[in-house]
């Protein structure tokens, strides 16, 4: 299956697995606490209205209490339009909100063995990240030389929301140093978005906090990386950002250039402006922005780098997941640009 002559690769969609299932790979206590827990309570939380609107789902009368099986996922691949997928455990999104390595290790390395066993099929197209304990970067790295070998595992997997200090910091040196080594991509996924949780407590809504929420994580993550000198630090590790647009990335560009020439001796393992190592990473496109005036995504992307910096994510199944015609509507980029956006560039990076 091909758009416009052109392989398409999705390297953000999500897998609703089934705790019930997912326990069996989880060490006692774990496993019978997982066990009889209900689908996404894990860790407790509200959605409020968080599932009305935006485009149609699997199925949109038991959305989002149903699981999802591995055999749905050659369909759900037909659905959306994609040759190969990079499918995320949905409960990683969680990670930003447990404040301890007590149950981060073995659910991070529980998530990797059941995707491994249940899900994973390179021959099929179908791959996932390994979702990092970053609460304990030891354990992190342990989790790396046992996977990263695998042929169905693409890259390294940080959420953005919720780490303390933030992912720049030396302590995840040890990390950055392994995926570095192994020339093993390290993409940062956006989460923090509900409207109980979300940092400023009063927002009533959550297209408020759905607004901000991603959005916000990305940047306070991206700032701390490159300021804290992470890419000069590990000049071969190949860096991502993903679930939060990409109409962001030049205002923090511009933001960190404005403070950096005021503050240079505050970032001192630079070489360089911060824009320039941002123009090095490469941004997952969903939720792609549209504005009215098609020039000013156009401008948007040349600022970031170009086309060559972009990667296209879906983030199915969730309510405002993007279908690959994201990319194929622009018509300001050429055939070739929006080949490289739709696949090349993902198959470079992951090596798939």
């Amino acid at each position: 299956m091909t758009l416009n002559g052109h392989v398409v690769v999705d390297v953000d969609a999500h897998f609703f697995e089934p705790l019930h299932d997912f326990s069996n790979y989880l060490d006692e206590p774990w496993k019978s606490r997982f066990s009889g827990a209900t689908r996404g309570r894990f860790i407790p939380g509200s959605t409020g209205d968080r599932w009305v609107g935006g485009r149609i789902m699997r199925n949109v009368t038991s959305y989002p209490q149903k699981d999802m099986t591995p055999e749905e996922i050659p369909g759900l691949m037909k659905h959306v339009g994609l040759d190969k997928i990079v499918l995320l455990p949905n409960k990683m999104l969680s990670f930003g909100k447990l404040s301890s390595d007590e149950i981060a290790v073995p659910l991070a390395n529980g998530f990797i063995d059941y995707m491994l066993d249940k899900v994973v099929d390179p021959s099929e197209g179908i791959y996932t990240m390994l979702v990092a304990p970053f609460h304990d970067p030891e354990e992190s790295v342990a989790l790396i030389d046992r996977v990263a070998d695998e042929k169905g595992v693409v890259a390294l997997c940080l959420v953005t929301a919720g780490p303390e200090p933030p992912l720049g910091d030396r302590r995840y040196d040890p990390i950055y140093e392994a995926c570095n080594d192994r020339n093993f991509p390290v993409v940062f996924h956006a989460g923090g978005s509900s409207v109980d949780s979300f940092f400023i407590r009063g927002y009533r809504k959550f297209l408020e906090t759905h607004t901000l929420g991603f959005l916000w994580n990305n940047m306070a993550q991206i700032v701390s990386l490159v300021v804290q000198g992470v890419p000069e630090k590990y000049p071969n590790l190949d860096i991502v950002f993903q679930e939060s647009g990409i109409f962001w990335v030049p205002l923090m560009m511009h933001r960190l250039d404005a403070e950096y020439m005021k503050r240079q001796s505050e970032a001192p393992l630079l070489t360089k402006k911060p824009s320039k190592y941002m123009q090095e990473f490469y941004y997952g496109t969903q939720p792609l922005e549209e504005p009215d005036n098609p020039e000013y995504l156009q401008q948007i992307i040349d600022m970031i780098g170009g086309p060559e910096r972009l990667m296209y994510a879906s983030d199915y199944p969730h309510w405002d997941y993007d279908r690959p015609s994201v990319i194929t509507n622009m018509d300001f980029l050429s055939d070739s640009e929006q080949g490289m956006i739709l696949g090349k560039t993902a198959e470079r990076i992951f090596g798939i």
